[in-house]
């Protein structure tokens, strides 16, 4: 305590007024900073799945803060210097993923553990009701970045449980700002700056068991991101009938291993009504 003068030493405080004002967009909207503090700070319990956070006020939030003309713009520009991002956005392949998609492929294969999973868990692909063409090379790229999130799981060795998001949310925030340039590779990536760190934050602060684990994970991700090919570009439907090793190598994703996230997750989750 006694260095908090020292350390506030260079605060010039703004003028007052009668409702927060910042000079960050972010701070400003009263929703996302309900959103933050609520889940960077909660404990997880049976009432609310930490699956559910996302959807819970930080993607709406996102969206009423993005200008869309301007992130059009940047990616405008970003075509203009950058070959393979623009031959991805001509493309735009986006086929329509059903579970019938994913039937037939052999045991152990990227396919066969995807479909495995769905069929688990009653699930239908990502979505899988939004069969589009996109109008614009933003709605495509919002639209692939959801539909290959399973895919990313898979490639990067995290489990189909919570601490195992912790894997695709951090390899796709260092893979995009690795491969486009840092403007637009941060309009493209709050939504996973702000919901991967909930999770170690929440390990470290409420379930030290998992704490290593989960900054384990991170780092594993970071690596994976930083390491590899533009992992959000990849064509994943072209290798779901390789093991999830061989399609590591053909997709140029590096430094990847499957990681067993599930008996943590379970301490994470709480599903009991208290916790201590």
């Amino acid at each position: 305590m006694d260095n908090l003068a020292y350390l506030l030493a260079g605060v010039r405080p703004g003028a007052s007024g009668s409702v927060l004002t910042s000079s960050s967009p972010l701070l400003n909207h009263a929703g996302l900073r309900d959103w933050v503090a609520t889940h960077y700070l909660r404990r997880n319990g049976p009432d609310r799945t930490p699956a559910s956070d996302t959807a819970a006020g930080l993607i709406p939030a996102l969206h009423e803060l993005t200008d869309v003309a301007e992130v059009e713009r940047l990616i405008a520009a970003e075509r203009a210097l950058n070959p393979r991002f623009r031959a991805w956005l001509d493309e735009a392949y986006c086929p329509h993923h059903t579970l019938e998609f994913f039937e037939g492929y052999p045991d152990g294969s990227f396919g066969q553990i995807y479909h495995r999973y769905l069929v688990t868990q009653g699930l239908q692909p990502n979505l899988a009701r939004e069969h589009i063409k996109p109008r614009s090379d933003y709605e495509f790229i919002r639209f692939r970045f959801g539909q290959i999130h399973d895919f990313e799981h898979i490639v990067t060795g995290g489990g189909f449980n919570t601490l195992g998001e912790i894997l695709p949310y951090f390899t796709r925030l260092s893979n995009v700002h690795r491969h486009l340039t840092p403007e637009l590779a941060v309009e493209l990536t709050r939504l996973y700056a702000l919901g991967g760190f909930r999770l170690p934050v929440r390990a470290a602060l409420h379930y030290p068991q998992t704490a290593l684990v989960a900054l384990d994970l991170m780092q594993r991700a970071v690596r994976i991101g930083l390491d590899s090919e533009p992992i959000f570009m990849a064509r994943f439907e072209a290798v779901l009938g390789l093991t999830p090793v061989e399609a590591r190598e053909a997709l140029g994703v590096r430094g990847a291993d499957d990681i067993d996230t599930a008996a943590a997750s379970v301490v994470f989750d709480d599903a009991g009504e208290t916790g201590p």
